[in-house]
């Protein structure tokens, strides 16, 4: 990868990085209210505040990632790297989503800086909330493999092949 792509990466990153901490100071500090492109910001920035959080823990992932694969890169990876903040912001909020309606479980302080906490964790180990998320489907969908999803008992669990006879 030429050393344009490099800094373009690492630009980009680092705007997501710096961003992300500002919009969440932005947003913390209450001085947006009123509508934004049609949307009621005042009951809606906890959540933007958790999608930014999550963006910074997938710009602070890539940036490390950035850092420590600097010689390795190659231009497939570009996309991964411009991919991930945006990923991660929507991973952040649909966790605190998860969290507050129960369907995920975890002992945590019902406080802003708890669920902040939460939305950033989940954008920095973005790998690991996509397997959680998987192993979720996977027992909501298909319970605990013991029907094949007719409710007769004699499928796999897996869902993708039939039941064997």
């Amino acid at each position: 990868m030429k050393r344009f792509g490099k800094q373009a990466i690492f630009v980009y990153l680092l705007a997501w990085f710096i961003g992300s901490l500002w919009m969440m100071a932005v947003l913390g500090s209450g001085s947006v209210q009123g509508k934004l492109l049609g949307i009621d910001v005042s009951r809606y920035h906890e959540y933007a505040c958790f999608g930014f959080a999550g963006a910074l823990g997938g710009a602070l992932y890539g940036l490390r990632m950035f850092h420590e694969h600097y010689h390795d890169l190659t231009s497939q990876w570009m996309y991964w790297y411009f991919m991930r903040p945006i990923l991660c912001f929507g991973s952040a909020i649909i966790t605190i989503v998860l969290f507050e309606s129960g369907i995920m479980l975890l002992q945590v302080g019902d406080s802003m800086s708890a669920r902040i906490s939460i939305a950033f964790l989940t954008g920095y180990g973005y790998g690991k909330f996509m397997e959680k998320i998987k192993a979720l489907t996977t027992t909501f969908f298909n319970g605990n493999g013991t029907t094949n999803g007719n409710g007769n008992g004699n499928g796999n669990g897996n869902g993708s092949e039939p039941p064997k006879s």
